[in-house]
């Protein structure tokens, strides 16, 4: 029964992180987190496979596509924010060896996760009035792809929404060229993250028993995802990430709130 519950978050929030370019994490790692089954590593590293099991499919699904942002431009995004996604996952061992004890991680994961979304939410409800940067050098593209590949890789999320809201706002994309963009710098980075646990010493000390559920529902998601994302408007793109956004609100505020107490009791 604990297997199939996994497997069926994993599906969902791959699913919906497949059509709105979110990934899917950014709702797996907070749920997670919620249910307290893992610790902050475990759950870091559940959500980071699993994401990478959906987004690896969703790229091989829409490689083909023509684009408007060129190719060489992608691939900077996407091999600088696998240095994003290293560092990322250096900060966090960092920080785990760190802190007192688990309750304070999970805080403050969930605090920068929560105040992200708020912002991006606000963007995306005003993004009409804001004009777009439209940077065209190569450098920006590595930069972004950096601090996103950190984030992503330290928060275990992903990092969907925050790439999809800064890929419009400093290159101009469309929300379903930033989805695409997107998915690919979560790839990078999550193969990154999971390259520097093997290479700091492999997951021996990390609890993966629902691992092989998740994943197979990565896969999954990740397929009907991309599916789905074909027959879908733009406009319901960004109804549903917005829509996701207020879940991911909600639940980290849960989840500080129950950490906060646990930490204080």
């Amino acid at each position: 029964m604990t297997a199939l519950i996994y497997f069926f978050i994993a599906l969902i929030c791959t699913f919906a992180g497949a059509i709105t370019g979110m990934g899917g994490g950014v709702v797996i790692k907070p749920v997670l987190d919620m249910m307290g089954d893992f610790d902050s590593a475990s759950i870091g590293a559940l959500s980071s496979i699993t994401v990478l099991a959906m987004s690896v499919t969703t790229f091989i699904r829409q490689v083909g596509k023509k684009r408007s942002t060129s190719i060489a431009k992608l691939l900077a995004l996407g091999i600088s924010s696998a240095g994003g996604g290293a560092l990322g996952q250096y900060i966090f061992e960092l920080m785990t060896e760190g802190a007192a004890n688990a309750p304070t991680i999970k805080i403050i994961q969930n605090s920068i996760l929560l105040v992200l979304i708020v912002c991006i939410f606000f963007y995306m409800i005003f993004r009409n009035k804001i004009k777009p940067l439209h940077l065209k050098n190569i450098v920006f593209y590595i930069l972004t792809g950096l601090v996103l590949g950190i984030l992503s890789s330290f928060l275990g999320i992903g990092g969907g929404p925050l790439n999809v809201a800064i890929l419009m706002i400093l290159f101009g994309m469309e929300i379903k060229e930033a989805t695409f963009a997107s998915i690919l710098t979560i790839m990078f980075a999550q193969i990154a993250k999971i390259v520097t646990i093997l290479i700091g010493g492999g997951f021996g000390t990390y609890n993966l028993s629902m691992l092989p559920y998740m994943v197979i529902a990565g896969v999954l998601g990740g397929l009907i995802g991309s599916l789905v994302g074909k027959k879908i408007s733009g406009k319901f793109t960004a109804v549903a990430f917005n829509i996701m956004q207020l879940a991911v609100m909600i639940i980290c505020i849960v989840n500080i709130t129950t950490n906060s107490l646990a930490l204080n009791a």
